[in-house]
């Protein structure tokens, strides 16, 4: 039975990735950051109809060596995706320092341990934040660390892949790179996921609905293709921009709305009349600055690669929405 090391197994992503791996035949050692985790994620494989017979765990912590040499023992396959997720203007080292790191110590560990691939989780803040004009991104685009109007998590995810790229040529290691826009979809183990949290429950807070896209694609496809990405030759050396489509929040809030959440915003408020507002009420002005932009995705090396082609994320929206109700974080 192939040994496969599953960083931060009580992750919101990983967890789909344990799951499917299990169903796959594999054997599964992976990390998590406390013991208490380790009954969160048998609970959450048992509720999903899944045996946790083939699944050891590792206490590790991505800024200590302590455990990481061990862990990796018989590993051939190393899926690293544990790292911090923190929005918005925080301190660097809370994100860059463990991102980096945290991913130095996993990747040091399957080279010594003579592992065959290693797949890591990167994000698409590793890819649109460089100095194109327009609004089109494929597998090839990199965040230009020069730009200072980039957040602190969209450095950690450059720098954090940019290393593992770096060390992985240096010690001829296949790799390769997952770079997924907005995640959605349910957690496995209750625990709300960053992304659902923040977006989904910011989208229920405004008065009105901005002439706004975003991209988003659904955790349980996000997880394939780590997996397919794993399992493919070919993927090495690539780079896998996922996203299922971009969506306007209108068609969002709609969605939403004929799920039967009410609460959601409804009026569409007109760009100029937006503009105007964001003249004196500054947090708008960002806003304001993105009317009517929407984005291009190529997802090319996923779909000719790895024969990934996701479904709809609609049905995941509507989940995410319903896991945040149940926690009583949103009302209908």
């Amino acid at each position: 039975m192939k040994k496969v090391f599953v960083s931060g197994g009580s992750g919101y992503i990983a967890m789909y990735c344990i799951k499917i791996l299990i169903n796959k035949g594999y054997h599964i050692v992976t990390s998590v950051r406390e013991s208490t985790q380790i009954n969160l994620v048998k609970d959450s494989l048992a509720n999903h109809g899944i045996s946790f017979e083939n699944i050891e765990f590792k206490i590790l912590n991505l800024l200590n060596d302590d455990g990481w040499m061990d862990a990796l023992k018989g590993c051939e396959y190393v899926l690293h995706l544990a790292s911090p997720v923190i929005p918005g203007k925080v301190d660097e080292d809370l994100l860059v320092k463990p991102a980096v790191e945290g991913m130095e110590r996993c990747l040091n560990a399957a080279i010594k341990n003579g592992a065959k691939k290693f797949v890591q989780t990167s994000s698409y803040a590793a890819i649109y934040g460089g100095k194109k004009h327009n609004n089109e991104h494929s597998d090839n685009d990199w965040t230009d660390l020069s730009n200072e109007k980039i957040m602190p998590y969209e450095i950690s995810k450059t720098k954090a892949e940019k290393k593992m790229w770096e060390m992985a040529k240096k010690a001829n290691l296949d790799a390769c790179a997952i770079n997924p826009v907005l995640v959605l979809g349910p957690s496995m183990t209750g625990v709300l996921s960053m992304s659902n949290r923040v977006t989904i429950k910011k989208i229920f807070s405004l008065p009105f609905i901005p002439d706004l896209s975003i991209s988003v694609v659904g955790v349980q496809d996000v997880a394939e293709a780590h997996v397919m990405a794993m399992e493919n030759k070919n993927a090495t050396g690539n780079r896998f921009l996922l996203s299922e489509k971009t969506i306007k929040l209108k068609e969002l809030c709609d969605i939403l709305f004929k799920a039967g959440y009410k609460k959601v915003p409804r009026f569409h408020i007109p760009n100029f009349l937006l503009k105007l507002v964001a003249l004196f009420i500054p947090s708008l002005r960002l806003i304001a600055s993105r009317l009517g932009s929407v984005e291009t995705l190529y997802t090319t090396n996923a779909n000719n690669i790895l024969g990934w082609y996701p479904k709809s994320v609609d049905s995941e929206i509507v989940n995410s929405a319903k896991q945040l109700y149940d926690v009583g974080i949103l009302k209908k």
